[in-house]
């Protein structure tokens, strides 16, 4: 993030509303907001535009979040950037292969509100809009 002044942020999510959700709460903290829908996208969109941080969905279409991170994380280009894995299906196997392959965090949907998803996306990356 050294060269940029506003931090970019991929957000990985199949489902539209949560998608817009949380896209509305990075745009107010400032964050410029990438989207995709699915792993395949994400793969590209992690490639063009390098993001400060990735939230990333496990199930999606085209190719899971495992299978994206597991890409992310092989790729000299990409390998330096924090990802975040928030699913409904936090069961313990999944988070495991996660954090082998390299995700910072993993997050419940059911048990993480946006706000807490937030503020550790702001942490991890050290941002704080009134600098």
């Amino acid at each position: 993030m050294a060269n940029k002044m506003v931090p970019v942020i991929l957000i990985v999510e199949d489902d539209d509303s949560l998608s817009r959700m949380y896209s509305e709460i990075f745009e107010k903290e400032q964050f410029i907001v990438v989207k995709a829908s699915d792993g395949e996208d994400a793969i590209q969109k992690a490639n063009t535009e390098k993001p400060d941080i990735i939230i990333l969905d496990l199930m999606l279409p085209k190719r899971g979040g495992l299978g994206v991170l597991q890409i992310i994380k092989s790729n000299p280009e990409t390998k330096n950037i924090p990802v975040i894995i928030l699913t409904a299906y936090p069961q313990d196997e999944y988070r495991e292969v996660a954090q082998n392959t390299g995700a910072i965090d993993f997050l419940s949907k059911s048990e993480t509100m946006p706000a807490q998803v937030a503020e550790k996306v702001k942490n991890i990356i050290g941002w704080n809009k009134g600098k």
